[in-house]
């Protein structure tokens, strides 16, 4: 029985905590934004292939990945900085770049 309330109290702890750690780790996702500049936007074209995209722009902020029948879409996030109030959207279709779009944040 004591061991019981022992592992209740250590669960109830855990699950208090479990709010903070994730807090924390969208602090640090957050933190992780690098967004994407204008010198490197314009420079940009669509038909260029994802590993050019990728050598260019870096890595994004956040991509979603869908199976239109037989291509693939990926579209990429780079999210706004504090330099840089712009969120801009790649889409690609077959690993090329099929639209960009660059939205001012407000």
């Amino acid at each position: 029985m004591k061991n019981f309330r022992l592992l209740m109290v250590l669960f109830a702890l855990l699950v208090g905590l479990a709010p903070v750690a994730a807090a924390e780790n969208l602090q640090l996702a957050q933190s992780e934004v690098r967004g994407l500049p204008f010198e490197v936007f314009i420079r940009l074209q669509q038909g260029m292939s994802e590993g050019e995209l990728i050598l260019r722009a870096g890595k994004p902020d956040s991509q979603s990945v869908e199976n239109m029948r037989n291509d693939i879409v990926k579209t990429y996030y780079y999210f706004p900085t504090s330099s840089d109030p712009w969120i801009t959207t790649i889409r690609l279709e077959g690993g090329r770049i099929a639209s960009l779009e660059r939205i001012k944040k407000f």
